[in-house]
């Protein structure tokens, strides 16, 4: 089991740095792309705008700057609707403690297209001599003209492997297309089948996510964000043993941010903060199927606080010191 917890995000909505607030066991390196670009932000023809980072919606990128590039036939040719290996961002966490990860939880969608897809591979040497391809991983439903398909465990035909020894994922997980307003976009990619990945101290993963989009028009960005690596969590085997169970918390003590990990919330789920005298100083909504939600303490004065999750059927609460 991990000696220290680890936890480490990229909000990807300001800039393309980790969040240094909510760290734990872990930091990160700033994201970077290889043969993708971000927004430059401008308004392509007949197409929409979309700034390089915006909060709620996270960074917007493609193969060219106005969104395009992304067909096969094109000069240069782009990746096509199938993730190739050739295009990819990629993120790299360092261990600062011997820790355990279990998934990479992401954000991300596709705009004005229903046919992007997502693959996902790591490696502890930066993919000089291993690599691994995901193998399990839960989406969100999806319904567009092409695609249909419930949410939840992902089939092994989409499900973002990329496969061994080849250039082309033919089983990428399907990309929602963004709608004004946002759409359900959160993927969990468990590493190892879910088993954990072990890191001792000073030893760093990368992850690489590969993009591909079917179409040959400008204004098709990815948007991507909320970018997370953590640790492993214990099973809850029943209503009982979730009571019993603790937050994660990270980190604790705490500053202006906290982590708090819980399970895939259910829709209506929140995660509320409480003063010692039980006066609830916070409270906000949980992203349906999120399995962590940042909690902004910066207005709170110092102490002990109580944070809880509850989507109505559990409640699960930990003890965190604000400094």
């Amino acid at each position: 089991m991990a000696q220290t917890p680890g936890f480490v995000r990229w909000n990807l909505e300001a800039n393309n740095q980790d969040n240094a607030a909510v760290r734990s066991g872990l930091t990160g390196a700033p994201s970077t792309f290889k043969r993708l670009v971000i927004s430059d932000g401008l308004v392509p023809t007949n197409a929409t705008a979309y700034a390089p980072y915006t909060a709620g919606l996270g960074q917007a990128f493609a193969v060219l700057s106005n969104g395009g590039g992304w067909s096969s036939n094109a000069t240069p040719p782009g990746p096509g609707s199938a993730p190739r290996r050739t295009f990819y961002t990629q993120f790299q966490a360092t261990a600062t403690a011997a820790t355990r990860l279990d998934s990479l939880i992401l954000d991300a969608s596709v705009a004005s297209s229903a046919a992007g897809k997502i693959a996902v591979m790591y490696s502890l040497s930066n993919f000089v001599s291993d690599s691994a391809s995901i193998t399990a991983a839960k989406g969100p439903a999806i319904s567009n003209s092409t695609v249909t398909q419930p949410g939840g465990l992902l089939p092994a035909t989409a499900n973002g492997t990329f496969g061994t020894g080849t250039g082309t994922s033919n089983a990428g997980a399907v990309l929602p297309q963004y709608a004004t307003g946002g759409v359900p976009s959160t993927f969990r990619f468990a590493l190892t089948n879910g088993a954990g990945l072990a890191l001792a101290s000073g030893q760093t993963l990368t992850v690489r996510l590969y993009f591909g989009v079917g179409s040959s028009s400008v204004g098709r960005y990815v948007f991507l964000r909320n970018v997370t690596l953590k640790s492993t969590q214990p099973a809850l085997a029943s209503k009982q043993a979730v009571a019993k169970q603790s937050l994660n918390v990270y980190p604790n003590p705490a500053q202006d941010f906290l982590a708090v990990a819980h399970p895939a919330a259910a829709k209506g789920a929140t995660v509320a903060v409480y003063s010692s005298n039980g006066q609830k100083v916070a409270s906000l909504a949980a992203q349906p199927n999120s399995t962590a939600t940042e909690v902004r303490l910066s207005t709170l004065t110092a102490g002990i606080y109580l944070v809880e999750y509850n989507d109505g059927q559990q409640r699960i609460t930990s003890k965190v010191v604000k400094q």
